[in-house]
């Protein structure tokens, strides 16, 4: 019954959502589906066309590398522009580069279309949190904010599935190479995300923000260097172990074991599953043992399935260790960003998240360069036992700097 009474709220509120948050999210839906045909199919793409990893590892590292650089700009300039306009712009920008990098293999041409495609991710990823927040009331806001992450977790796996399924598909009934039908499968990938648009120019404009200085308080970003310092610290280690792998799991499953795209893309989906019901389970663990507690143990209990990766030689065996990797780890990372908002001063939230998430993409982006070029010249295993030791990093820090500050602990 209280199950039963607790789904019945959920979407009670869901359905009370504003008409701009239910068209934010079904912009959310196509665009994530058109990034999961470029997360099963690019570097099956890339490699087809004679592209080593060495410098495909270049080129996904230069997205993160943008976000870095741009955070702080593109936030301003969301403030600036307002949101609606933001989003628009990043979403136009991002599917029409999507479009050229499916119509070159050229390495440094590739390498100017990630840096730029990560510019525009960033201007749509800064505004979409803010305009949630200026597009619900406070009774339903956490409820919009689950419903974006349940949206995109859905969007995977449809998108996941189709793309991994619409290579074969093609080959078989128009003929031509694999490399001409990845092309064609990114192509429509682009062309699903530029749908985005049409929900997003219907959506009214929220206010704008008006700070006549056009500068960040010093004082204000100094407060949350100091109360982002631990979290920041974690944050490294955690994006350095994943950019060394997650960016060429599907090289691992094609190189490793032969799978083909419409196997890698089934993996994938059923991986997003697997996420969304340890997203579901995380907070009940969290309110028995503790946000801290939690977050060290699911991100230790992830350790023995990244060396199996690295080992396994059996394909059933690494797939399951592929998909209770992601369930444990995309379970503590909502538990640990919600235990940082609450010890952090209400006035330094935002610059605590912008910072914390600015180290993890800092060190993502120079672990995905080393990774690719690793794997070219060592294989496949070693990238996996490093990022057992960053985690492992990362989690023994988390536990050691915040134990004991938890709320109610």
């Amino acid at each position: 019954m209280k199950a039963a009474g607790f789904l019945g709220n959920y979407f009670k509120l869901t359905g009370r959502f504003s008409r701009n948050a239910k068209l934010y999210l079904l912009a959310t839906f196509l665009i994530s589906v058109g990034f999961s045909f470029y997360g099963v199919l690019f570097n099956l793409y890339l490699t087809e066309g004679g592209l080593q990893e060495g410098i495909i590892g270049s080129i996904l590292s230069l997205s993160g590398l943008a976000l870095v650089i741009t955070a702080i700009p593109a936030g301003i300039l969301s403030d600036r522009l307002g949101r609606k306009k933001a989003m628009i712009i990043g979403t136009l920008s991002g599917a029409l580069l999507s479009i050229f990098r499916a119509l070159t293999v050229n390495g440094p041409g590739l390498l100017s279309l990630s840096f730029l495609g990560g510019v525009a991710s960033t201007l749509y990823v800064l505004s979409a949190a803010p305009f949630m927040m200026e597009s619900s009331r406070p009774e339903e806001r956490t409820h919009l904010f689950s419903a974006s992450f349940a949206v995109m977790l859905a969007a995977g796996i449809a998108g996941n599935l189709l793309a991994g399924g619409l290579p074969g598909w093609v080959r078989n009934v128009f003929g031509g190479s694999t490399f001409t039908a990845y092309r064609f499968s990114l192509l429509l990938g682009s062309g699903i995300f530029l749908t985005a648009l049409w929900p997003l120019f219907k959506i009214s404009q929220t206010p704008i923000i008006n700070d006549k200085s056009g500068l960040i308080s010093l004082k204000r970003l100094g407060q949350g260097f100091r109360a982002a310092g631990g979290f920041v610290w974690c944050n490294f280690w955690i994006g350095l172990g994943a950019g060394l792998v997650i960016p060429f799991f599907n090289l691992y499953f094609a190189k490793r074991f032969g799978a083909s795209s419409s196997q890698i893309g089934l993996y994938f989906s059923v991986s997003q599953i697997f996420t969304l019901a340890a997203v579901l389970v995380g907070p009940a663990l969290a309110k028995r043992f503790g946000k801290v507690r939690t977050v060290v143990v699911m991100e230790l209990l992830s350790l023995p399935f990244l060396i199996s990766l690295g080992a396994e030689k059996i394909l059933y065996i690494a797939v399951l260790s592929f998909w209770m990797r992601a369930s444990l780890m995309q379970m503590s990372s909502p538990i640990s960003s919600a235990f940082m908002m609450e010890i952090v001063p209400d006035d330094a939230r935002a610059t605590v998240n912008s910072i914390a998430t600015m180290a993890w993409n800092l060190s993502w982006t120079f672990s995905t360069a080393f990774s690719g070029w690793a794997m070219q010249r060592y294989g496949y295993a070693m990238p996996y036992y490093l990022t057992a030791g960053c985690y492992a990093v990362s989690a023994v820090s988390f536990y050691l700097l915040y134990n004991k500050k938890e709320p109610g602990r």
